[in-house]
């Protein structure tokens, strides 16, 4: 049934007339953000082509479409331009601040000058790059059984110390507490001490803390969930099927080519707590969970709030196959989700 409303819902929004008297803008950061082309951060840039996906998406939506390279130059327009009198519609991928707000300032921005953020709020952006954080309240909330068991340290002391989870094949993950992907990942095997103890201190270094994460071999499912009219719907799960002999991804080798993503089955208890997930955190955006699953249970090991959406993507996967859209389908319903809020005339939608 909810299938049914989603995608009666886009359809109906795909037969209305565009388009409206607003303007669209993609905030992203370029290749000239990182001086060292090594960053573990280059993979989230977007060349020309990736831009020009995103604008084509909803170019026929919107009198004009615009993208800026950095949140300098966004910044910049902002302040240059009178847009009292604009409508403006923002989607940003930009992160080029580091840390736990590296995510906030373009939906910050957004909210001061009273433009429309497309993506997630300045708070889910924040609360989405704080693993600690969001791992800690899912625990509150009675889903700790539902997480890949995991330890958030501040000293490489206390992964001597204290229990640290150690998962399938004697291997242990580590990892950032505020970066999404791959970024900075290691699998380390667990009796190689020096190895962990070099791995923590090094993030433990760059980013205060780490994660110790227990390694779950088997499948790897990604669930996402939308917001729409104040409640959680679950996209087609989709899988992550690994090229060759590879079992998972680092920051060595994601950049979106070492797996084929393909539909999946998943129990349908494991959808509905996706969603749950969603409506007590409040998670009014788009939102990723990522499952490893061994054959006895799916373990959640990490959350992406306002994941990438690009066509290559399994956000964008899931997307195609729930709404049968193509590439362009899962911005252009995040957009209508917005355009519904804020263009009443436009929306013929009241009953889907």
């Amino acid at each position: 049934m909810t299938k049914n409303i989603l995608k009666n819902f886009y359809e109906a929004m795909e037969s209305q007339s565009h388009p409206i008297l607003a303007t669209f803008v993609f905030v992203y950061n370029d290749y000239n953000t990182y001086a060292d082309a090594n960053d573990p951060h280059i993979e989230e840039c977007f060349d020309f082509e990736e831009v020009n996906e995103i604008l084509d998406s909803v170019r026929d939506l919107f009198i004009k479409v615009l993208s800026f390279g950095s949140e300098a130059l966004f910044l910049q327009w902002c302040i240059d331009y009178d847009h009292s009198q604009e409508v403006i519609y923002v989607y940003s991928m930009a992160q080029n601040i580091r840390g736990y707000s590296r995510r906030t300032l373009i939906p910050a921005i957004c909210e001061y000058y009273g433009f429309i953020n497309v993506g997630a709020s300045a708070y889910l952006s924040a609360l989405g790059c704080n693993k600690m954080s969001m791992f800690n309240l899912l625990e509150q909330a009675g889903y700790k059984n539902s997480l890949a068991p995991t330890k958030f340290i501040s000293t490489s002391d206390q992964l001597l110390s204290d229990q640290f989870p150690t998962g399938a094949e004697g291997l242990v993950v580590l990892k950032p507490p505020c970066e999404s992907c791959c970024i900075d990942v290691y699998v380390v095997a667990s009796n190689d001490t020096n190895l962990l103890l070099q791995k923590c201190d090094y993030l433990i270094q760059k980013y205060g803390r780490a994660m110790v994460q227990e390694y779950v071999a088997g499948e790897e499912i990604g669930i996402t969930v939308v917001w729409h009219k104040k409640r959680a719907i679950a996209l087609t799960p989709i899988q992550l099927v690994f090229e060759g002999d590879k079992k998972y991804l680092t920051s060595k080798d994601s950049f979106y080519c070492n797996y084929q993503l393909t539909p999946c089955l998943v129990p349908d208890e494991l959808i509905e707590v996706c969603q749950k997930m969603s409506e007590q955190l409040e998670f009014h955006c788009v939102v990723r969970y990522d499952f490893r699953f061994d054959g006895f249970r799916y373990c959640l090991f990490d959350i992406s709030p306002n994941p990438t959406i690009n066509g290559y993507t399994s956000s964008n996967f899931a997307a195609q196959h729930y709404l049968n859209c193509d590439h362009r389908g899962i911005l252009r319903l995040l957009t209508y989700e917005k355009i519904c809020l804020f263009e009443p005339a436009f929306d013929g939608t009241e009953n889907v």
